[in-house]
């Protein structure tokens, strides 16, 4: 036994199917990928700097729990500011587009 509120209305009986959902799963699944690639990306630009580090830097830069630290942290901070930057970015064309 179904219960209807008024007002409501069903997808099934309209036959149109709710587009949001698809395209919220999609946009979500993307920005994943993307941030994926981002951290995939940072990751590996942060570990070239920690080997150049290793051999040229300062004495307090050999430090292993320093360098573990830095490759865990820096890269995520990256991938926050990239996503910042992005979002910036869209705002500025948006305003743009709707001028």
């Amino acid at each position: 036994m179904s219960q209807e509120f008024p007002g409501s209305t069903n997808s099934n009986e309209t036959g149109q199917a709710p587009k949001a959902i698809p395209r919220g799963c999609v946009l979500s699944i993307g920005s994943a990928l993307i941030t994926c690639l981002m951290l995939f990306i940072n990751g590996s630009l942060v570990l070239a700097f920690l080997a150049a580090f290793d051999r040229f830097g300062p004495e307090w830069m050999h430090n292993p729990k320093l360098a573990q630290f830095s490759l865990y942290l820096v890269p995520v901070l990256l991938a926050v500011v990239q996503w910042m930057m992005i979002d910036y970015v869209r705002s500025r064309f948006r305003k743009n587009l709707d001028d």
